[in-house]
């Protein structure tokens, strides 16, 4: 029988993304096989700040992947799409390849929301494309 695995994500190391000094994004990765020796997928924990960069592009990578609005307000923008505001308890799944972002859509609240990946057994196999702009 395989064992339950516990998280507590404040436990775990912070990450960052930065451009011009500003945050863009903070992240903490709560499974992964590195991590947890939970294969076959992806999951984390990503704060944008209220103040945080907003890039005027998104990125891209290969995988699929699915956001989960845990507080906050989100501007999602994925390429050929018209920006949609996402709300707690919302989520989207974006295909792989697709450029796309999510921006904090609040003057007063951080945007906190679940990121997931399939298919993948760690944070590392994801390669990320940024054109110019994000």
């Amino acid at each position: 029988m395989t064992e339950p695995v516990f998280i507590d994500a404040n436990s775990l190391p912070m990450e960052n993304r930065a451009v011009d000094g500003r945050d863009v994004v903070n992240w903490r990765t709560l499974f992964s096989n590195d991590r947890t020796n939970t294969s076959g997928f992806v999951m984390g924990i990503a704060d944008i700040p209220v103040d945080a960069h907003r890039p005027s592009r998104g990125h891209s990578h290969p995988q699929a992947e699915t956001y989960v609005i845990l507080s906050g307000l989100a501007e999602i923008r994925i390429d050929g799409h018209p920006p949609r505001m996402l709300g707690p308890n919302e989520a989207v799944h974006i295909p792989g390849g697709v450029e796309h972002i999510a921006l904090n859509a609040s003057d007063t609240e951080s945007l906190r929301l679940l990121y997931m990946f399939a298919g993948v057994d760690s944070f590392d196999e994801v390669t990320y494309t940024f054109p110019p702009g994000a």
